[in-house]
């Protein structure tokens, strides 16, 4: 079964502020917008840093996830739209 979510996205400590996670996070969306339209999701704990990346990289919070961790989710149009790019399936 494919859930279309993301597990784990992360760099180590060491590398934060460099711009190497949103690197990161732009090039596995466009890999995975590449391949499919189906909305990707994800949770993360809420009031912390991945909470705040999440929101700034234009994910929508669409609910609770788990253990009380904030739901968000991207769309194909949202990071098409977002990133301006030609995304080809």
């Amino acid at each position: 079964m494919i859930d279309h979510n993301v597990w784990a996205l992360f760099i180590q400590p060491d590398f934060d502020h460099k711009g190497i996670g949103r690197k990161l996070h732009d090039e596995m969306l466009n890999w995975y917008f590449s391949h499919t339209n189906t909305t990707l999701w994800l949770g993360t704990a809420p009031n912390t840093r991945a909470e705040k990346f999440y929101r700034r990289a234009g994910w929508t919070e669409t609910g609770v996830h788990g253990k009380g961790e904030v739901k968000f989710e991207m769309t194909y149009d949202n990071w098409k739209s977002k990133t301006g790019n030609s995304i080809h399936l």
